[in-house]
């Protein structure tokens, strides 16, 4: 059974200070797209650091969330924000991960001079990943903040928001 939106309680979103900023960028989508309560934390180091493969030079997006999971002491869901480049096992990289009650996003690659459009694009990978923290699967309409971005242009091209499809689920 998915979560719904009213039993989800609040949302953990961590980052270190140097990404204070893309924190509450993602704290506020997540609290105007999706209606969730959030709560910040501020971390000394990158978790996403400890399990960079260095054949790759990129973070392991998977052993990251798991980690994440396994020795927080917080009892709602859990977002990373990370400026490390990161990737799951068959993805040369990924934008971001969810598994269980924990998920990752990296702003390695949505970062671009267009301030306006980096915002947006951290904005629609958050909501994504915690649609799938709530239940959502990848959805095929490409205007949907659900549909699968296999590159940052897919990203460009879908909104923020869940198709009415998805936003049903949700609510349900």
């Amino acid at each position: 059974m998915m979560p719904s939106l009213s039993r989800s309680g609040s949302v953990l979103i961590t980052s270190t200070g140097s990404l204070r900023s893309e924190r509450r960028i993602a704290a506020r989508a997540v609290e105007d797209v999706l209606g969730l309560r959030t709560e910040e934390q501020e971390l000394e180091e990158d978790p996403a650091a400890k399990s960079i493969n260095p054949a790759r030079r990129q973070a392991d997006a998977y052993k990251t969330v798991q980690s994440l999971s396994r020795h927080g002491s917080w009892n709602g869901l859990q977002l990373h924000i990370t400026g490390l480049d990161i990737y799951f096992d068959g993805y040369n990289y990924c934008f971001g991960l969810a598994f269980r009650d924990t998920a990752i996003v990296s702003v390695y690659r949505l970062r671009t001079t267009d301030v306006a459009k980096y915002i947006e694009r951290l904005r629609k990978e958050v909501v994504h990943e915690v649609g799938h923290l709530l239940g959502l699967r990848h959805c095929v309409d490409s205007r949907c903040v659900m549909f699968f971005s296999n590159t940052v242009e897919d990203t460009d091209l879908k909104g923020v928001e869940p198709c009415k499809a998805c936003r049903s689920r949700l609510l349900s």
